[in-house]
């Protein structure tokens, strides 16, 4: 693969209109003929009358849209207090700097493409602080909900901390509300520090706004991951776009489920590039050790990354023949991150007395207790649950993989690294939703899980040009900006 300076010169001595190798600009494919053109634009307009009739049921409350509680038990409750035309106004400059960055992306590959990134970055941020702007009682709403122990109960645990050192020392049987008592202690330190620092009625305010700007990092996090599938800097600024047009990142702020991707992408990245890496200090596996911890200092259900983790393995022995080779290259990486991992959870324990296996015991039993009142069944999660998961990423990213997936079995490669990681990302996304390890919400719970949905559909979406391609994003803003106006999501 050609490093970021290679591919630099290359375009820079790429005549208009040419992607420096010859081919017509098109991010990951050559040239179309006439009747590829013609079914690209097919699939455009299959991709675009999906979003519509999704925007159009929403828009009009179409049950069972919201969910299947027939079958769950539960679905987000539809609301009337926030008109369509006021959210989709609120929502339009935001829109309109991811849109800009879209059409300087359409023609010449911008050199500098890392200030794009950041524009994109501070359009989701504005996403966000406008769709909250949106609400009735603008950013009160953001203070009740960070304050309310029903809808995001550290800020409400962290009040109650009144030594830190023995909270942290007692935490495996510390008395927590219902997010807490499921999660390590990172969330409720995090509030408390801005306790401390901003005191109650400030701190809300200051803190939810920090959770929604760390969450729109991971706009900048998917260009670097998307990076994985290709080089082609186009189609990875069309997988930071797509991510900060993501429904569930603006309903869901500000949620700590926000920030929950940035760390799955980080483990992923750092783990295959780990096993690419030849330098003599494994560089990358001691910040794959680092990510896990703090990652497992704020979620469990981070754990899951490591079915990816673990299918990349075996597919990176395979490529290799199985060697002794790739094996102990496998082996080695595994164990200086978990030894950096365990090694610092250790120090924090002879520090201040945290027991991380006896927090995670607590979170398993509290979990139980919450999934038998629940009352949902396996099949029923099982088969509803992954609805939701599109639900959140604004249903469109479901025909987009449709398609890219059926390009990937008519033109299959098992060796091509694109395929390989998307197969896997596929795989654990079922590997989660068949254990039944996290069930219920997944809009908001699978959150983690999105990039690995969005980078294939991001490269489907690539691939769609001028009109099109407007059209498309323009939708997807329309969707994100009906399902705010019309779910309640978050209730404080």
């Amino acid at each position: 693969m050609p490093t970021e300076s290679e591919i630099e010169i290359l375009e820079a001595s790429a005549p208009s209109g040419d992607d420096g190798t010859g081919a017509a600009i098109r991010p990951g494919h050559g040239a179309l003929d006439g009747a590829q053109e013609q079914g690209s634009r097919l699939e455009a307009a299959i991709v675009l009358a999906v979003g519509i009739a999704f925007f159009l049921g929403v828009a009009f409350v179409k049950s069972p849209l919201n969910g299947f509680p027939r079958f769950t038990g539960w679905a987000w409750p539809w609301r009337n207090d926030i008109e369509l035309l006021r959210s989709i106004a609120f929502l339009l400059v935001p829109f309109l700097l991811i849109d800009f960055v879209l059409r300087k992306a359409e023609g010449r590959t911008p050199r500098h493409a890392w200030i794009y990134v950041g524009i994109l970055t501070a359009g989701n941020f504005l996403m966000q602080a406008m769709a909250m702007l949106a609400e009735p009682d603008g950013f009160v709403r953001l203070q009740r909900i960070v304050q309310s122990p029903a809808a995001t109960d550290y800020f409400s645990d962290a009040q109650q901390i009144s030594g830190l050192a023995a909270w942290l020392r007692h935490f495996d049987h510390a008395s927590l509300d219902f997010h807490s008592s499921t999660h390590p202690p990172g969330p409720v330190l995090f509030y408390f520090v801005v306790l401390k620092l901003f005191g109650v009625p400030l701190g809300s305010l200051v803190g939810g706004c920090v959770v929604g700007l760390l969450g729109s990092l991971g706009v900048a996090a998917t260009y670097t991951f998307a990076g994985l599938w290709t080089a082609d800097r186009r189609a990875r600024l069309t997988a930071s776009a797509l991510y900060a047009l993501l429904p569930a990142v603006t309903v869901f702020f500000p949620e700590f489920d926000q920030v929950y991707p940035i760390f799955g992408m980080l483990l992923i990245f750092f783990w295959c590039r780990a096993l690419q890496s030849e330098r003599e200090i494994p560089w990358d596996a001691i910040c794959l050790g680092f990510t896990a911890f703090v990652a497992l200092f704020f979620a469990f259900n981070l754990l899951a990354i490591g079915a990816f983790l673990g299918c990349h393995a075996i597919y990176w022995m395979w490529r290799r023949d199985w060697s002794r080779a790739a094996f102990r290259k496998v082996l080695r990486n595994s164990g200086v991150a978990g030894c950096v991992c365990a090694g610092t959870y250790t120090l924090l324990w002879l520090g201040v007395g945290y027991d991380p296996i006896g927090a995670f015991r607590q979170a398993l039993a509290y979990q139980k207790i919450y999934a038998n009142l629940l009352h949902r069944s396996y099949f029923s999660s099982a088969l509803c649950d992954p609805y939701d998961f599109l639900l959140g990423a604004g249903m469109m990213a479901l025909p987009l993989l449709l398609f890219y997936f059926c390009r990937a079995i008519r033109n299959f490669d098992g060796g091509k690294e694109e395929i390989a990681l998307s197969l896997i990302g596929l795989a654990t996304i079922l590997t989660v939703d068949l254990t039944g390890v996290l069930r219920g919400e997944t809009a908001r719970v699978w959150l983690f899980l999105q990039p690995l949905l969005l980078v294939p559909a991001a490269l489907e979406l690539a691939r769609f040009r001028g009109r099109w391609r407007t059209a498309l994003f323009s939708m997807q803003w329309l969707i994100l900006a009906c399902l705010k106006a019309k779910m309640m999501f978050i209730r404080p």
